[in-house]
């Protein structure tokens, strides 16, 4: 539990200052480097917490047997990509407003998928 704490501290600050870095290197105007730095963190993050979350719930052993892989260790990294990929999209044409609605709604997404594949749902 140590470790998945330290590399919820770790990860993202060490994300944050190598995209602050890349950010300085690529200052120019109309680079699109600060928007793929945003969409990029919020995925991450949203991966740290999904796999925590797993983590926690599966150790506790609420939603059934121990030992069964969830979908947040290795479906959510595709699911990012192909969503971050449509945010990044939206956000570069210039609706960033409907760019946070996918990012909000394929968290929602999510979350009715993983309860759906426990079993949580019906």
């Amino acid at each position: 539990m140590k470790r998945v704490l330290v590399a919820l501290l770790l990860v993202p600050l060490a994300a944050g200052a190598i995209f602050a870095l890349l950010n300085w290197f690529f200052r120019r105007r109309g680079s699109s480097f600060p928007l793929v730095a945003s969409v990029l963190s919020q995925w991450l993050v949203a991966y740290l917490v999904w796999t925590l979350l797993g983590a926690l719930v599966e150790a506790s052993g609420v939603l059934g047997e121990a030992g069964r892989a969830p979908y947040t260790r290795y479906g959510f990294g595709l699911f990012a990509i192909i969503f971050g990929l449509w945010q990044y999209r939206l956000a570069r044409a210039g609706a960033a407003r409907q760019a946070s609605r996918v990012f909000v709604w394929s968290q929602i997404g999510w979350l009715l998928l993983l309860l759906a594949e426990r079993g949580a749902l019906g």
